[in-house]
């Protein structure tokens, strides 16, 4: 019965490889075979191409879907023509989380490939930087979401509730915590390849170094200059951000034994342009709406349209609409091509719940940041935001101070920001660890292209230095 069921297995193959190979075109099919080879090379021959395994950082991009409908395609052209194949991890990111037309996307690609029932195939996606099985659920439970969220607020808090910053180079510390979980182990992936175009990546992996060169007080346990080491250094500056007012606990040196390469698209492909047929086939989905964002479409622009919406209302006296809206200009992309309004509004929100557990009242206080500088602007947003809280100013003020004082008043600070009293006590006094206060200084400075996030005082907001 298992001879029978492999046949039937070995013929369904065939006929997914038939099919991919009519939908390209003749040069999509010579890159195939030559990946075929460069595969055969990298993975040392034929006889151990079985224990070859690449790990595919996939998004819900165009070049995402064409490079892996090149790559299954060459994994089944190796398994028909030789004993074994090479492995595929699939790690599915969208941060700060994947929503349902994406995750509805990524399951037709999957489907149109068979994927899901192939033991050579491993499908994964991360949330709130924990790694896990793909699948329409979120692989993180309530109270790693809620941790995240807690992170992410203290994050904002403490770098002048900037929407950029917020969702700008932090997002590229959670996704390092999932390569660092998925890349560990004796049993990881050999290759790292993604849609990444080549200048991108190189510059995202050149500012990671610059990161760790900068906080090595903090990332301890780094060493070398390989990608499992620069991806865990990565983690521990997460998990510094996680926490910071714990004292650093000493990690042990690791050692990265296993080399890990690194590639785009372009270094695999020697023609990584549209792929017409073959996207229509995957079911890709060319509604402007799911346009993507960020390198190879991994971050979601409605939770960054939401905030700059937020903060153009409460803060800078424009409308929401306005403040979406001028950032979906920013970004090249058409406003009308995205929700409008309170649409945008409500699913920014779910989205930004989903990934954070977090609510539009701990965002309204975040943008605020009503609690730096021993107050500073604590009495205006009371003032515009909670009016009914005037009276209690000064109650709001001893309980920052760690003065005796109604516990009402410390439950609705707890409740109103999403952090604790401790943080927020912290954040009052401005008493971090210097190089803490470093590492926040240093993520706050870039946003999603790893540009310089324009000062909140400056006129010209679109105004932005590339990073060297």
């Amino acid at each position: 019965m298992s001879t029978t069921h492999d046949q039937a297995m070995h013929y369904i193959y065939q006929q997914v490889l038939q099919r991919l190979l009519e939908h390209m075109n003749q040069a999509q099919r010579a890159s195939v075979q030559l990946l075929v080879q460069r595969m055969l090379v990298m993975g040392g021959g034929a006889e151990n191409i079985g224990g070859f395994r690449i790990l595919v950082l996939h998004g819900p991009d165009p070049r995402s879907t064409h490079l892996l409908a090149c790559l299954r395609a060459a994994q089944l052209s190796i398994a028909l023509r030789h004993a074994g194949t090479f492995r595929l991890q699939v790690l599915v990111a969208r941060l700060p989380s994947l929503d349902r037309e994406t995750v509805a996307l990524h399951e037709r690609c999957f489907s149109a490939l068979f994927l899901q029932d192939d033991p050579r195939v491993e499908l994964l996606r991360t949330d709130a930087g924990q790694l896990g099985p793909f699948g329409p659920r979120p692989v993180c439970s309530p109270s790693q979401a809620q941790a995240a969220g807690n992170a992410w607020l203290l994050f904002g808090h403490l770098t002048g509730g900037q929407p950029d910053a917020m969702l700008g180079a932090r997002g590229y510390m959670e996704l390092a915590a999932s390569l660092a979980q998925a890349l560990g182990g004796e049993d990881g992936a050999n290759l790292l390849v993604s849609a990444i175009p080549p200048l991108r990546l190189h510059r995202l992996l050149a500012w990671g170094r610059r990161c760790l060169r900068h906080t090595e007080h903090v990332a301890q346990s780094v060493s070398g200059d390989s990608v499992i080491s620069l991806v865990d250094g990565m983690k521990q500056l997460g998990d510094v951000l996680s926490d910071p007012l714990c004292p650093p606990l000493s990690r042990p040196m690791i050692e990265a034994g296993r080399v890990v390469r690194v590639a785009s698209v372009e270094a695999l492909l020697p023609h990584p342009g549209e792929a017409g047929p073959l996207e229509r086939m995957l079911g890709h989905a060319t509604d402007p709406c799911e346009q993507p964002h960020g390198p190879a479409g991994l971050f979601d622009p409605l939770p960054l349209a939401h905030l700059h919406g937020l903060r153009a209302q409460m803060i800078e006296q424009r409308s929401y609409r306005e403040g979406a809206q001028a950032l979906f200009k920013r970004l090249g992309h058409r406003p009308l091509a995205w929700p409008q309004g309170q649409a945008l509004r409500d699913e920014a929100q779910v989205r930004l719940g989903d990934a954070y557990a977090v609510g539009e009242k701990q965002l309204a206080c975040l943008l605020s940041t009503p609690f730096v500088a021993q107050g500073r602007n604590l009495d205006a947003y009371v003032l515009r935001c909670q009016p009914n809280m005037r009276v209690a100013l000064p109650y709001l003020h001893r309980a920052l101070q760690g003065r005796p004082c109604p516990d009402p008043v410390s439950q609705w600070l707890i409740d109103t920001s999403g952090l604790t009293l401790a943080q927020l006590r912290a954040i009052y006094t401005g008493q971090l660890r210097p190089e803490v206060q470093h590492l926040y200084a240093l993520l706050a400075r870039r946003d999603l292209g790893l540009c310089r996030v324009a000062d909140p005082a400056s006129d010209d907001a679109a105004v932005r230095q590339t990073a060297v």
